[in-house]
């Protein structure tokens, strides 16, 4: 992990410690609120950039070639659970550093970063978590999108967490722009343990909607991981 990552990863564990006495003040949507099996696959699609096409899990997509390109790019698809999956026990958490600095063009991204921390909360509300991120992505295009947002939900399966949250505050080529339909991002780390041959799994961030954000830690969405290029997960169930 670079001394940078290492640096804004502290940042946030600071963030987070300082607020763990805190009440919740978000909250999720409960884990039946997530879309039928008869909605349009369309409905699960996912975008990989603020203003991208909800290419991933779209029935409009060609599955096959982006399966061909995905696999030439060291990546995998992981479909929808669209069931009941593990919930994050309450003290539960992920954190990490997960960097794309050979770019993945597959999902049109130049290069991505990001370092999170989620801390699952209240075990009454399902899913419930709170924490903090920051990411930074540049596409094919050359433009360069700067987010901060808020954990809201996490689900552990295992050595794998999802989680989701909600934006705060959004940049484009450095200056500040409005969040747009798509307020919240999504994303799935696996952790493979530390020193091993087998690195991390890790997706790069989706940018959602608050419903399918929900669903995401609830159940799953259709999601793409890649080994981690640079820095290191850790899950704690």
């Amino acid at each position: 992990m670079s001394k940078v990552s290492v640096t804004s990863l502290m940042v946030l564990c600071a963030a987070v410690a300082a607020c763990s006495d805190s009440p919740t003040t978000r909250t999720v949507t409960a884990p039946d609120a997530r879309p039928s099996l008869s909605e349009a696959s369309a409905d699960l699609g996912i975008a990989f950039t603020p203003d991208g096409s909800l290419d991933l899990g779209s029935a409009s997509a060609d599955a096959s070639a982006l399966q061909a390109a995905l696999q030439q790019a060291g990546g995998q698809l992981v479909a929808a659970q669209m069931a009941a999956a593990p919930q994050a026990a309450s003290g539960s958490r992920a954190s990490g550093h997960v960097g794309f600095p050979s770019g993945l063009p597959a999902v049109g991204l130049a290069d991505e970063k990001y370092s999170f921390v989620a801390l699952s909360t209240d075990p009454s509300t399902p899913f419930a978590a709170k924490g903090h991120y920051e990411l930074t992505l540049t596409t094919v295009a050359g433009v360069t999108n700067k987010v901060h947002g808020e954990v809201i939900c996490m689900g552990i399966t295992g050595n794998t967490a999802r989680i989701a949250g909600q934006i705060t505050k959004a940049w484009r080529n450095g200056v500040q722009v409005p969040i747009t339909a798509r307020t919240h991002n999504v994303w799935v780390v696996i952790d493979n343990g530390e020193g091993q041959a087998t690195p991390d799994q890790v997706s790069p961030m989706g940018f959602q909607t608050a419903a399918l954000a929900a669903t995401h830690c609830a159940v799953g969405t259709p999601t793409v991981v890649f080994p981690n290029q640079e820095g290191n997960v850790q899950v704690r169930p």
